[in-house]
């Protein structure tokens, strides 16, 4: 066991965030020191979440048809892809999908929004979509609708919604060559609009999209700053007809070194593994657990297919955990 991790897991363990230069060298491990770090985020996991997983899903309410021009997105209309047109689901079909998610057991439910931000109409939607979902139906609503103000986000957090998501999707440093239509102080400003109206923050971002670590451990200390208590990691999973549509899918074990490692980086933050997940780590998807995740995405994604439900508790309940549901 390396003893340099060891004294690194033990801060983190003793309630003490790890600087820059513990984080630069825990990045700097490959090969068989990947194991010690696994071990170690797998108990500052136990420590500080103890057997739990979350499980959550998401429904995409607008698909299609964004104006913006994030490389690894198959939902751009810039792109030549089957989500170039915006597909709007009613009323009914929202419910119906939140519905479906609490009879699987899902506390957790995501309505979600393609595009840069949402209309006066789409939000006053929402105020009168979400209290209806959580009193007919009983679940918990967290959304996603793009870049928002202060005072959206409190429109939102009236009407019910627990808590708001917004990835930054990587660093600052390397956003510019991922996104030209948008700059990243928006994101930033929409996560902390978020937090000061009281929402949770689900904010993360997306990996094997051409980033260094060094931009994987600058986006980290940004969401660390940001106070964001749950983290979505995604990985990509290349869509033809996007300018990222020929990237090479990550491997399994580099997948669960991120994830162990932005668990010392964020040991009180949730982590989520989400987007990706199927594609990239195959038959190691459970391996997330010992990495340090503490929630999942299941069921289907945004634009690609996920797991069943069940299939995921079972899972989770297969590695001696425990799978929140109601």
């Amino acid at each position: 066991m390396n003893e340099r991790i060891t004294h690194i897991a033990a801060d983190v363990l003793y309630d003490r965030l790890i600087d820059r230069t513990q984080i630069d060298y825990l990045f700097s491990l490959n090969g068989d020191f990947v194991w010690d770090i696994l071990y170690w985020a797998n108990k500052i996991r136990k420590n500080f979440f103890g057997e739990e997983i979350k499980v959550c899903s998401i429904i995409p309410a607008r698909l299609g048809g964004c104006s913006q021009d994030c490389k690894f997105c198959a939902q751009s209309g810039r792109y030549d892809t089957s989500f170039k047109d915006i597909k709007t689901l009613s009323d009914q079909q929202i419910i119906d999908a939140a519905k479906t998610a609490k009879q699987a057991g899902i506390r957790h439910f995501g309505i979600v929004y393609s595009g840069k931000t949402i209309s006066e109409n789409e939000l006053a939607r929402l105020e009168k979509l979400i209290p209806k979902i959580k009193n007919e139906i009983g679940i918990d609503i967290c959304g996603g609708f793009g870049i928002i103000d202060y005072s959206q986000a409190v429109r939102l957090k009236k009407a019910g919604l627990a808590r708001y998501n917004h990835n930054l999707e990587t660093s600052r440093n390397h956003f510019k060559d991922i996104v030209t239509t948008h700059n990243y102080d928006s994101r930033l400003e929409t996560v902390k609009a978020a937090s000061q109206a009281g929402l949770g923050i689900c904010a993360g971002g997306i990996f094997g999209i051409g980033e260094t670590d060094a931009d994987r451990i600058d986006m980290a200390l940004e969401l660390r700053g940001l106070g964001a208590d749950m983290i979505p990691m995604n990985f990509l999973h290349p869509i033809a007809g996007t300018p990222m549509g020929d990237m090479p899918a990550m491997k399994p074990l580099e997948i669960l070194r991120l994830i162990a490692l932005y668990r010392f980086i964020l040991p009180k933050a949730g982590i989520k593994v989400a987007g990706g997940r199927v594609l990239n780590l195959r038959d190691m998807q459970s391996w997330i657990f010992y990495a340090g995740a503490t929630a999942i995405l299941s069921g289907n994604y945004l634009t690609t297919a996920g797991r069943a439900v069940e299939d995921d508790v079972r899972m989770i309940k297969d590695f001696g955990l425990e799978a929140d549901l109601i």
